[in-house]
C-alpha cells in the first residue's frame, strides 16, 4: 500500500474512512448476526405470542389448549401405540396414530459437548413441546373424511386412525416392519416401513380397494414443525426454516420460519386467500422439508412422481405458529378389487455432506447436498474449500489414524491455501521490500516539498518510476483475503462437522468462541462469559483472540511504517480493535487466522531478508544485542 507523507490530508482521509468502514462492516457482521441477544430474542418471541394470540381471537380460531407436556412424557404415555426404532444411527418410535414418525433421537451427536448431555431430539409428538413430526398417506378424492390415516383435501388435519402392527414389531436396519390399516369404506393399505444404517426411511404402500365402487387416490407427504426449535436461535449465517428442490426445473427453495409468521398474519388479516400457500411449484420428483442448523426433516417422493410441492403456515395452539412443507402427487383410480403401489422416502436426521451426496447420487435426489446452507453469493467458495479442501483432509487424517482430525486438516488448510497464493504474496512482499528500502528517500521528498503538496506527490511517483515499484501491489492479496475469510466463517457456521470438534488444548468446540478468557481467569473458573448477554461476547477475549493480535501485530512491524502520524495511530490501534472483534467468533476461524498469520511473518521475513531490508524485528534483535555491549 502506498504511505505518502502528512501534507497529502486526502490520502489520511480515505485511509481513516477505510479502517472505519472495514470496522464498521465487521462490528455490524457481528452484532446482526453472531451475538445470540437471548434476552432481546425472548421478548419478542413473547410480544408476536401476544400478536398471534389477539389475531386468533378475531379470527374466530379456538382458544389456546393446555400447557404442552415434554416429549418423553407424551412419549411414554402413549407406549402402546408405538413401533420401536433403533438403528446404529438413531432410536426412537413410530407412533400407529396416523403411522407417524414424531419420535427420533440422533445418537451419534449430544446436546453439549458434556458427554451426559443426552442425544440430540430431532422428532417429537405434535401435541408435545416443540412438536415436530413426518407423515406419509393418500386423499380419497370420494370420501368427506380421508382414508388410510391421511389428511383433509388441503391436507391440513392429521386424521386420528389407529394402524396395527405385528406383536413385538421392531424398525432395524435389519428388520423393516409392516403396518396395516382399513378405512370405513374399504380401502386396505399395507405399509412398509424400512430404515437404512443413517436417516432415510423407507416407505411403500400397497392400497387395495375392497369396496364395491371404484375409489380415486393419492399420495400426499408432510413434514411439520409446531413453533420453532426449543434451541433456535435468530442468526443470519446460516439458512432456518422451510427448505426443499421440486418444480419444474427443481430449483431450490428456501424460506425463513419469519416467512411463515408473516404468512398467518396474513391470512388472519385477509391479505391472502385461506387456501394460499407461501410458495407452492409443480414438477416432477425433487425434495422438500424443514431444515434446521444442522439437522433436516425431508420428504422424498418417487423421483417419477408429478407433483404439487407446497409451503405453508397455520396459527396453531399455545401461540405457535405451523410450519409444513408438504406435496401432493397424482390421482390414481383403483376399480373395485384393484390395487395401487407407491414408495417414497423420509429423511430425518443430521445435515453431513458425504451422507447427503450418497443419497443424492445413488436414489437420484436433485440438489439434496444444497441442504446446507453454502450461501448465495459465497457458495462459490464456501462449497469448494469444505467438499475439495477441508472434508478430504480430515477424511485422509482419519484414515491415518490422527486423532483431532477436523483440527489438523484447518492447519493444513491454511498450508494449501498460502502456497496457492504465494506468487501473489511473493510479489507483494517484494514491493513491500522495496518500499521499506525507499522510506529515507521518501522521507527527503516529503521534507524537501512540504509546502508543495502537487509537487511532492508528482517526485513520489517519479521515484516510484525510476525504482520499479508498484505501491499497489502490497493491496491484492489483502484484497484476496476478505472472501476467503467469510468464506471460511460461513463453512465453519454451517458444516455439522465442525460441530463440538475440539481442537487441541482447551477448545473442544471450532464452532463456538474461544472459552479460556480472562474473565474466567483462561478457562479456571467454570463458567463460560461467552453468555453474559449483550456483552458477553464483547469482553470475553479468549486466548486465540490474543494471539492473533500479536500476529497481527508482529505482521504490521513486517510492512513500511506509515509516515503520517495519524495513520500510524490508526494502525497501532487496528490489532486491538480486531482482537476484541474476533472473540466472539467461531474458535476455528480465529485459530486459521492466527496460523496464516505465522505463516505470512514468516514468508515476509525471509523475502525481506533476501532483498536486503532490515525489518523492524531485526532492529529490536540488533538493540537488544547493543545493551550486553554497552554494559560491558
Amino acid at each position: 500500500m502506498t504511505y505518502r507523507g502528512s501534507q497529502d490530508p486526502d490520502q489520511t482521509r480515505n485511509l481513516i474512512i477505510a479502517g472505519v468502514l472495514s470496522v464498521l462492516i465487521l462490528v455490524g457482521f457481528e452484532f446482526f448476526y453472531n451475538i445470540p441477544a437471548q434476552q432481546r430474542l425472548q421478548a419478542a418471541q413473547r410480544a408476536q405470542a401476544a400478536q398471534q394470540h389477539s389475531e386468533q381471537q378475531q379470527a374466530g380460531a379456538p382458544p389456546p389448549t393446555a400447557v404442552a407436556l415434554p416429549p418423553e412424557q407424551v412419549v411414554a404415555a402413549s407406549a402402546a401405540q408405538r413401533v420401536t426404532i433403533d438403528t446404529p444411527a438413531v432410536d426412537g418410535s413410530i407412533s400407529l396414530v396416523g403411522a407417524r414418525l414424531d419420535n427420533l433421537n440422533l445418537k451419534q451427536y449430544r446436546r453439549t459437548i458434556e458427554r451426559d448431555s443426552g442425544e440430540v431430539g430431532l422428532l417429537a409428538p405434535y401435541d408435545s413441546q416443540h412438536g415436530y413430526d413426518a407423515f406419509v398417506g393418500w386423499e380419497d378424492r370420494n370420501a368427506t373424511a380421508n382414508a388410510a390415516g391421511s389428511c383433509t383435501a388441503n391436507c391440513g388435519v392429521v386424521a386420528e386412525s389407529v394402524w396395527s402392527a405385528q406383536p413385538g414389531a421392531h424398525l432395524t436396519p435389519q428388520t423393516p416392519v409392516v403396518l396395516t390399516f382399513t378405512s370405513p369404506e374399504g380401502l386396505q393399505v399395507t405399509r412398509t416401513i424400512s430404515i437404512d444404517q443413517n436417516y432415510m426411511f423407507t416407505i411403500s404402500d400397497v392400497v387395495h380397494n375392497a369396496s364395491a365402487q371404484t375409489r380415486t387416490l393419492r399420495p400426499f407427504g408432510v413434514v411439520r414443525r409446531d413453533g420453532k426449535p426449543a434451541d433456535w436461535l435468530n442468526s443470519g449465517i446460516v439458512h432456518q426454516g422451510y427448505a426443499g428442490a421440486f418444480g419444474p426445473r427443481q430449483e431450490l427453495h428456501t424460506e425463513t420460519y419469519a416467512r411463515g409468521e408473516t404468512h398467518v398474519r396474513d391470512r388472519a388479516q385477509g391479505k391472502v386467500t385461506a387456501d394460499a400457500h407461501i410458495t407452492d411449484a409443480q414438477g416432477r420428483g425433487g425434495w422438500l422439508g424443514i431444515s434446521d442448523h444442522y439437522w433436516l426433516g425431508a420428504l422424498i417422493p418417487d423421483q417419477n412422481e408429478q407433483i404439487e410441492g407446497y409451503f405453508d403456515s397455520r396459527a396453531a395452539a399455545n401461540n405457535q405458529v405451523d410450519y409444513r412443507s408438504a406435496y401432493r402427487g397424482q390421482w390414481r383410480d383403483i376399480p373395485p378389487g384393484g390395487s395401487v403401489t407407491y414408495t417414497q422416502r423420509v429423511f430425518a436426521g443430521a445435515k453431513r455432506l458425504d451422507i447427503l451426496q450418497s443419497y443424492q447420487h445413488t436414489l437420484n435426489i436433485p440438489k439434496f447436498d444444497e441442504a446446507i446452507d453454502w450461501g448465495n453469493l459465497m457458495w462459490p467458495l464456501t462449497r469448494p474449500f469444505f467438499t475439495w479442501l477441508l472434508h478430504p483432509l480430515a477424511s485422509w487424517l482419519a484414515s491415518i489414524g490422527v486423532s483431532l482430525n477436523f483440527a489438523v486438516a484447518i492447519l493444513l488448510s491454511t498450508v494449501v491455501i498460502k502456497l496457492l497464493l504465494f506468487p501473489l504474496v511473493y510479489s507483494s512482499s517484494k514491493s513491500m521490500a522495496k518500499m521499506r528500502g525507499l522510506q529515507p528517500k521518501m522521507k527527503e521528498i516529503q521534507e524537501r516539498y512540504a509546502a508543495d503538496p502537487q509537487r511532492q506527490q508528482q517526485e513520489m511517483l517519479k521515484l516510484y518510476q525510476t525504482e520499479k515499484v508498484n505501491p499497489a501491489a502490497g493491496c491484492l492479496p489483502i484484497l484476496l483475503t476478505i472472501p476467503v475469510f467469510f468464506a471460511l466463517y460461513k463453512t465453519l457456521s454451517v458444516t455439522i462437522e465442525m460441530r463440538h470438534a475440539p481442537f487441541f488444548g482447551w477448545i473442544n468446540d471450532l464452532s463456538a468462541p474461544d472459552g479460556a478468557s480472562v474473565i474466567n481467569l483462561f478457562g479456571l473458573l467454570p463458567f463460560n462469559p461467552h453468555t453474559i448477554p449483550l456483552i458477553g461476547a464483547w469482553i470475553s477475549i479468549g486466548v486465540f483472540p490474543i494471539l492473533y493480535g500479536i500476529s497481527m501485530l508482529a505482521l504490521q512491524k513486517l510492512s513500511p511504517p506509515p509516515t503520517d502520524p495519524t495513520q500510524a495511530a490508526i494502525f497501532q490501534w487496528l490489532p486491538i480493535v480486531y482482537m476484541f472483534l474476533f472473540a466472539s467468533f467461531p474458535a476455528g476461524l480465529v485459530i486459521y487466522w492466527t496460523w496464516s498469520n505465522l505463516i505470512t511473518i514468516i514468508q515476509q521475513y525471509v523475502i525481506m531478508r533476501r532483498q536486503g531490508v532490515d525489518t523492524e524485528f531485526d532492529k529490536w534483535l540488533a538493540r537488544i544485542r547493543e545493551k550486553p555491549a554497552a554494559a560491558e
